[in-house]
């Protein structure tokens, strides 16, 4: 599996903890009462805040992994090597550029797909405001899942039905 893969499964993995988290902590008793758009809104601020400073240090402790993980392959303890190896695997090429384009557009139109069924809910079914953020957020979750889920497949089967390390004849 590359580098690229396991680093947007361990974002896929802390995004849904985080979005665990807050479904339990939304459905407890301390959350803000249903009317409170204010709370709500400081809520998932509070959330985000967090999710950034979570998404930020799992990041950093992936990197720190794969520079062990290379270092613990390459015995020599040349450094010079394991930047290397290090720069490669982290590099970003064309393909890289194509599988992100592809995999944001999907994003963005579940995204809008999701925007637009708030706007109905809250316009033909009168849910409430809180309601209303609380879809967006869960439209904005499941629109970034699904776009690293759809990254995370054309890496692993290849941009074209080709990946790095496979043979292309």
């Amino acid at each position: 599996m590359m580098y690229k893969s396991k680093r947007t499964i361990v974002s896929i993995a802390v995004a849904a903890a985080l979005f665990i988290g807050y479904v339990i902590y939304a459905f407890s008793g301390s959350s803000p009462a249903g009317d409170d758009l204010k709370g709500w809104a400081l809520l998932i601020l509070k959330f985000i805040a967090v999710s950034i400073a979570a998404q930020i240090v799992a990041q950093i402790v992936i990197h720190v992994a794969l520079a062990a993980s290379v270092a613990a392959k390459e015995d020599r303890g040349d450094e010079g090597t394991i930047e290397r190896i290090i720069a490669a695997e982290t590099a970003e090429d064309e393909m890289d550029t194509r599988i992100m384009l592809r995999s944001s557009h999907v994003g963005y139109g579940i995204v809008g797909v999701g925007f637009v069924l708030t706007l109905i809910a809250a316009a033909f079914f009168s849910v409430s405001a809180a309601f209303a953020l609380n879809m967006l957020l869960g439209v904005f979750l499941f629109s970034s899942l699904a776009d690293s889920s759809v990254g995370i497949y054309l890496y692993e089967k290849g941009e074209n039905g080709w990946a790095p390390g496979r043979d292309c004849t």
